[in-house]
């Protein structure tokens, strides 16, 4: 019954836009069914202790990442809020990871999570893609100075970037599915017509951050899998011939590459706040929700660099990069302890992709459904890492505890917890 709970949270994710108070207390609905499982659970297993043991390493390295936010917790200039933000995006994703790690033993477990992720997809996708058709919902934005706002999907997020940050590692999830599922047909067929959905979903939100990082990600799997890995160096080729050979596709990715449209001068302005803010206090950094109270007083106002006309002086509660975020946020203990993060999981995920097989990279052929999901689990942190140069796909209570969840199925495999049975 447990898990099938565990499975409900992971489909409704987006959930946590429905909040409440509870005695006073801000709260989402995502929240409480987490809290619930997690007592729920504590009360019928009483296996704290020995699930803390599985985590091996892992339990360092995240007592550590609580700490740091602890700590920038009590350093915010606001604490309340600060509170808030510690609990939605530190210790709930790491108590939903304690349960996932205890909870998810067999291979069905495994798809039933899988699943849930990727039904959650598809419902966003569809969402969007009915908000184009039917012509409702979405957002209006400015994408080129002094032209008409251009229509974005928002799927059911206020914004269409969050809808691009939560859709991109799902979606390079789905593609592994594709490929553990291609001797499968109803399977097979299901997947590739979700993933074609949500590719439709992140352009219809013009979310260039989400189609870069999906296509990071599909390009890493392309590249290590070794059926694959011919046709991928191919069509690399020939992208980049197109790019060198047509001035229009030249001068598209010249341009996005060195921001010069609008939410690239845009982004650069922000990352110019964010960088004065984080010379204030460069090692403490700023505290947890202290970018979004204190930015207004670092981000200058932006300009047309043509007309010297007033654009935007508008803020945003992070950054629009993932790593100044977690700089100006936890400082520099907070992001140190990230990066330790990812090098972990990545020596980690590579260490499991290769064991017991003795083969190198040149040979890996990946015919075992647990080294697909092992790549499409690396491809899609690699997603969420390169989407975070131009965005911040974790401060988010979705998005963090997805993180943390593509972190706990890698946790799982290591220690033989998920069975081919």
């Amino acid at each position: 019954m447990y898990i099938y709970f565990l499975v409900l949270i992971c489909a409704v994710l987006p959930a946590y836009q429905i909040r409440f108070q509870i005695f006073g207390l801000p709260m989402t609905l995502l929240e409480v069914m987490i809290l619930i499982l997690f007592v729920v659970w504590l009360i019928k297993y009483r296996s704290l202790k020995q699930t803390i043991q599985k985590l091996g390493n892992w339990k360092w390295i995240i007592l550590i990442w609580l700490i740091i936010s602890t700590l920038a917790m009590f350093i915010a200039p606001n604490l309340r809020e600060a509170a808030g933000i510690w609990k939605a995006y530190f210790v709930e994703p790491i108590l939903l990871l304690i349960v996932f790690v205890s909870l998810v033993r067999e291979k069905k477990d495994l798809n039933l999570i899988l699943n849930a992720l990727i039904f959650s997809a598809l419902y966003c996708s569809v969402w969007a893609i009915c908000q184009k058709i039917f012509h409702f919902g979405g957002m209006m934005s400015t994408e080129v100075w002094n032209a008409p706002k251009i229509w974005r999907a928002t799927g059911p997020f206020p914004q269409s970037n969050f809808l691009g940050l939560y859709l991109g590692p799902i979606i390079v999830l789905t593609f592994g599915q594709i490929i553990a599922n291609r001797k499968k047909c109803l399977w097979f067929i299901a997947y590739s017509l979700i993933f074609v959905l949500s590719l439709a979903a992140i352009i219809l939100a013009r979310s260039n951050g989400a189609i870069l990082g999906v296509l990071a990600g599909l390009i890493f799997i392309g590249l290590i899998h070794k059926s694959s890995r011919k046709w991928t160096t191919i069509a690399l080729i020939i992208l980049l011939l197109i790019i060198k050979l047509l001035p229009v596709a030249r001068n598209y990715v010249w341009q996005e590459a060195t921001f010069q449209n609008l939410s690239g001068q845009l982004r650069v302005n922000i990352w110019q706040g964010a960088i004065s803010l984080i010379k204030t206090n460069p090692i403490l950094g700023v505290g947890l929700d202290g970018y979004q109270n204190l930015i207004p007083q670092y981000q200058a106002r932006f300009y047309d660099p043509i007309t010297h006309q007033l654009i935007s002086v508008e803020t945003h509660p992070y950054p629009h990069n993932l790593f100044l975020a977690l700089w100006c946020e936890l400082g520099l203990a907070g992001l140190t302890i990230f990066l330790i993060i990812i090098f972990q999981f990545f020596k980690l995920g590579f260490r499991e992709l290769f064991r017991n097989l003795k083969l190198e990279i040149r040979n890996l052929d990946l015919e075992k459904d647990n080294q697909i999901l092992i790549l499409a689990l690396l491809a899609s942190i690699v997603t969420i890492l390169i989407h975070g140069l131009v965005d911040t796909p974790y401060f988010k209570n979705d998005l963090s505890i997805l993180f943390w969840l593509i972190i706990g199925l890698t946790i799982c495999l290591k220690f033989d917890i998920i069975k081919n049975n």
